[in-house]
């Protein structure tokens, strides 16, 4: 079907056939998941065994018409009015340059920043939202996603030229925005390649692609399925145990990495392996670095803490290090009400497990007994202040004896 005989109104960029980049005639369907006009795929697998789009291998060769696709085709094409079709020729240029593997680095490199520059193009003409799900309908998007997947096979060796290209997807695939169904798509297969391979990019990328590669981790584990998440690889949790180390690294990457230990610690034996990688003093340091300035960050490093405090190893390490018990009691009070309902959660994993006198000397000694009366005093949440009171209550005879146990009765 001749584009130029049709007008624009009502079309869309996935009525185009990805191989032949003109509107389908006949729209089939691969086992991937992909349509093609039937001419175009049929000339295609005599001779390979793959999707052109996904580079997968089709085990299964069955091409399934996509009636849904090609009425939506006819009922554009009888009620569009003849005129000059305006097309998306950067978009069919971005897709060829993506898909051809003999388009070396500096070609893909020149489409991602022609993806971002239709993006601002869009967001400058009001029309963003339209111009994401345009990317995304064509398979822009999923062959983005592929460039951070790298084969050393393609490649004689990693260079800093494949380096910047894998930097510039990242950032690339960030923007796109994808759905969260092509989120989920891209994210889980293969075993999840994509997300170690994100993993890989917080450790060796730049700044803009590590901090690229922390939002997209974010974003991909709040619709991954819990499989995955399950059966987390140790290496994805010590890359991103590496960047919180790193006291350069933005407030925005920090906490959607945050944000990935949230989503990924109650899931399988990931407290254990996050214990390995030393995050429990990473917690405690970040904490006592930070101060309560930021109230958010404060909140979510110890609903982190607390993650790690429901194992024994997790509480072993918080009680063992020297600050502690001392950062996690003075976030007490004075913060703010999120902040206090978890620190209290982390002292009760602690004072219920570890409940030796050396813990209790210790919270005595850095001031945790004295806030704790004073919260349970004060106005709060109810909840709160009774697991305050089961704490102090655990003790009480331990710090009664205590010249600085407060003269007024606990209730």
């Amino acid at each position: 079907m001749d584009m130029s005989q049709h007008g624009r109104s009502g079309y869309r960029p996935f009525f185009l056939c990805p191989i032949s980049l003109e509107i389908m005639e006949d729209p089939v369907t691969v086992a991937t998941g992909v349509s093609y006009d039937r001419r175009s795929i049929s000339r295609w697998l005599a001779d390979h065994d793959t999707c052109p789009v996904t580079n997968q291998r089709l085990t299964d060769l069955t091409l399934t018409p996509n009636a849904t696709l090609l009425r939506l085709i006819r009922s554009w094409s009888t009620t569009t009015t003849i005129a000059a079709f305006v097309s998306f020729p950067e978009i069919s240029e971005i897709l060829r340059d993506l898909r051809d593997r003999s388009v070396h680095s500096d070609g893909k490199l020149r489409a991602l920043k022609k993806i971002k520059t239709l993006l601002l193009r869009g967001a400058d003409a009001g029309g963003c939202v339209d111009t994401l799900l345009s990317m995304e309908e064509a398979g822009v998007t999923s062959l983005v996603a592929s460039l951070l997947i790298c084969e050393p096979s393609s490649y004689l060796e990693i260079t800093d030229e494949l380096n910047v290209l894998i930097d510039e997807a990242a950032v690339t695939l960030h923007l796109l925005k994808p759905s969260s169904e092509t989120l989920k798509v891209v994210s889980e297969r293969n075993e999840g390649e994509l997300i170690a391979s994100l993993a890989s990019l917080l450790q060796r990328g730049s700044y803009q692609g590590r901090v690229g590669a922390a939002l997209l981790l974010s974003s991909i584990f709040e619709v991954v399925g819990e499989e995955l998440k399950s059966r987390l690889p140790s290496d994805v949790i010590e890359a991103v145990v590496e960047v919180l180390k790193d006291q350069n690294a933005s407030r925005r990457t920090t906490m959607a990495l945050l944000t990935v230990l949230l989503e990924v610690l109650p899931r399988g034996d990931n407290r254990c392996k996050a214990v390995e990688t030393g995050l429990v003093d990473v917690m405690v340091e970040l904490l006592v670095e930070d101060g309560a300035v930021d109230k958010r960050k404060c909140e979510v490093m110890l609903a982190v803490l607390e993650n790690m405090c429901r194992t024994a190893e997790g509480r072993a390490e918080l009680v063992a290090h020297p600050a502690g018990l001392a950062a996690v009691a003075a976030r007490l009070v004075g913060v703010s009400s999120e902040v206090t309902e978890w620190a209290v959660r982390v002292l009760v994993l602690v004072c219920r497990n570890c409940g030796g006198d050396a813990v209790a000397e210790e919270l005595m000694q850095v001031g945790g007994v004295t806030r704790l009366f004073a919260m349970v005093q004060m106005d709060g949440d109810r909840m709160t202040k009774m697991m305050a009171k089961k704490i102090l209550a655990m003790h009480m005879k331990k710090w009664s004896k205590s010249p600085c146990f407060p003269s007024y009765c606990f209730p």
